[in-house]
């Protein structure tokens, strides 16, 4: 009887902490759509990176912060993804004391190619955008990490291509998801 009324209990704590996220993320979309985006998807890019530290995992699978800059870009605006990457880059790496030459070059090469891609490509479908700021990224990262910092190339070449596979797969079927909430 005991353990049916700690139950009940921690169900209703965690309704409540439900309840709340949703009358925040409703109260946000009225306020601000920029900003619930921005919310939403530092939200979600900040849970896959604790996740990716909780266990010590370095795989790009987990990393959706370039999928979610070109879907700020491309359905809300430029200077937001821009924005989004520096408070995912710069603004966390700071915080938790992990900021390196990494980090800018990370926030340079998402912001670039996310950029570039949606002002250039934007008109075309998601996927061609998509992929070509993956690619974008994936030879900017190459070439710094192989050419500037000069690593081995072979070492290099597995987080570009999973980083580009997995960006174009994120695109493919969460982007027309994201493309019908967002516009």
């Amino acid at each position: 009887m005991a353990e049916e009324g700690k139950k009940k209990s921690k169900f209703v704590k965690n309704l409540k902490y439900y309840v709340l996220a949703l009358v925040v993320m409703l109260f946000l979309i009225k306020l601000n759509k920029t900003v619930f985006f921005i919310f939403l998807f530092s939200i979600a890019a900040y849970i896959l990176k604790y996740i990716r530290g909780m266990f010590g995992l370095k795989v790009v699978v987990l990393d959706t912060l370039h999928f979610s800059a070109i879907m700020l870009a491309k359905f809300i605006g430029i200077k937001e993804a821009i924005i989004f990457v520096a408070i995912n880059t710069l603004a966390i790496d700071f915080v938790t004391f992990i900021a390196s030459d990494g980090t800018f070059a990370n926030f340079f090469f998402y912001s670039v190619s996310t950029a570039a891609a949606v002002a250039i490509f934007g008109n075309a479908p998601m996927i061609l955008y998509g992929s070509i700021a993956a690619l974008m990224y994936s030879v900017l990262y190459f070439i710094y990490r192989t050419v500037i910092i000069q690593n081995p190339p072979f070492d290099v070449i597995s987080k570009c291509i999973t980083s580009f596979i997995f960006t174009f797969l994120y695109i493919s079927f969460l982007g027309p998801l994201f493309a019908l909430i967002m516009a």
